[in-house]
């Protein structure tokens, strides 16, 4: 992206997007379980989501959560040559480099076979030398589509347009298992970023299906859908659903949760601050870019405030320069709220996840800022469980003891005048008070 064009991007992340969660807007719920496999003080962030997006909780999957990108690119190539119907991909980015060509051709040899391949990747994220590598896999038999092609100047001058982009993330392989997470298809995301992703077998495939279908419908509204799968199938291959080396959690409930630029409802939004508003031991997350509109900020703050130990993993290492500096405008104000703040040392921190009282997990493709909960195309998935979370947390403290380096805000205070000036400009450019 180019320097005027990510001026103007982070002028929109500001720009008339400060719809507000109302009270009423909550449904409420009673003493009786709505839903099968979340706990009742959770029932209410359940049924937000549903009402949202139409999306309920589902029970009977089998989940494993992938830090290691070795192991993630390992276990995503393994499962594509294995496909014996389908591959269906829905990326920000999907580049065909070392890494993405070997999937790409796992890809058009089976379509050569007449298999059901299909690409959706955003436009606005490939340069030319992307787009040239794309040659090979558009001359294949493989269904490659561009999610909106951006029009130069217009696109990042018309809020209609501008920076509307797909930056989902979901890979399905037979409509029976599913990756989704933070993880482009790039060889930086494989080789040295830190990222994070689910693998997901069981009822919960079904949503992303939907999920994956709205863009379809999108790029390509005269393809056909792709079918769902029967649940009791989708719960028998779950159970039966066995990775050597991946920890996995079985019969397990999960919630997808999409979100697009074009529903006012704000699913995305309105899910992170009801987690943050009620958490109450802790709410632990990993998050690589900011600002965060000023409802949540406000929301993390007065959490800490309470008594809730609010602890925010950022990246020492931004690949965005500003978006380091728009985080490091935020550190004084959180700081004397109570919020810790880490930095992540070595390579770049691309993680979207929080985690909040050693029973809710959230991650996905969105990070806490203006862009993904109001102007992008995403998708998250919240877990409901106990032993998973536990198991996320634990990684979190090994992350803060052994990767991190802690902010003080005396260390703040003495940042020198350019850099203060600095963050406040990039802040006030990329309006942060939003």
């Amino acid at each position: 992206m180019g320097a005027a064009a990510l001026l103007a991007a982070l002028l929109l992340q500001g720009c008339g997007y400060r719809a507000p969660l109302h009270a009423s807007d909550i449904p409420e719920v009673g003493e009786e379980s709505y839903y099968d496999g979340v706990r009742s003080d959770y029932q209410q962030l359940a049924a937000l989501v549903a009402k949202d997006t139409g999306m309920e909780p589902e029970t009977g999957n089998t989940l494993g959560l992938i830090y290691d990108q070795h192991q993630k690119f390992d276990l995503l190539l393994d499962d594509v040559s294995k496909a014996k119907e389908s591959v269906y991909i829905d990326h920000y980015r999907f580049c065909y480099d070392s890494c993405g060509s070997q999937i790409a051709d796992q890809m058009i040899e089976k379509a050569v076979d007449g298999k059901d391949m299909r690409i959706i990747v955003d436009r606005g994220a490939h340069n030319k030398a992307y787009m040239k590598g794309h040659q090979t896999i558009l001359d294949s038999p493989v269904d490659f589509r561009y999610f909106r092609i951006p029009v130069f100047l217009l696109d990042y001058l018309s809020l209609g347009q501008g920076t509307h982009r797909d930056h989902r993330k979901i890979v399905l392989l037979d409509r029976t298992t599913a990756y989704t997470g933070g993880r482009n298809v790039q060889d930086r995301y494989f080789g040295t970023w830190r990222d994070a992703d689910i693998r997901v077998t069981g009822p919960v495939v079904n949503d992303l299906i939907s999920t994956f279908n709205e863009n379809q419908f999108r790029v390509a509204p005269d393809r056909e859908p792709v079918a769902l799968k029967p649940v009791d199938e989708l719960r028998e291959a779950a159970a039966r659903d066995t990775v050597p080396g991946l920890t996995q959690f079985y019969d397990k409930t999960l919630q997808v949760v999409p979100d697009s630029p074009t529903d006012d409802r704000l699913p995305i939004r309105n899910a992170f601050l009801w987690s943050i508003e009620h958490a109450q031991r802790y709410f632990w997350f990993y998050n690589p870019y900011t600002p965060p509109p000023a409802q949540v900020l406000k929301a993390l703050k007065q959490a800490a405030a309470r008594g809730v130990d609010v602890r925010w993993i950022a990246p020492a290492n931004n690949d965005v320069k500003p978006e380091k500096w728009m985080g490091e405008s935020l550190y004084k104000e959180l700081l004397k709220a109570g919020v810790r703040i880490y930095e992540y040392q070595g390579p770049v921190l691309h993680v979207k996840q929080f985690m909040v009282d050693d029973y809710l997990t959230c991650m996905g493709s969105a990070n806490m800022d203006n862009l993904s909960f109001f102007l992008n195309y995403e998708v998250q998935t919240f877990i409901y469980d106990e032993e998973f979370t536990r198991h996320a947390a634990a990684i979190f403290e090994e992350d803060l003891a052994q990767k991190c380096d802690e902010i003080l805000l005396e260390d703040v205070k003495h940042w020198n005048i350019f850099r203060r000036f600095r963050n406040w400009f990039t802040r006030l450019v990329g309006g942060a008070l939003a």
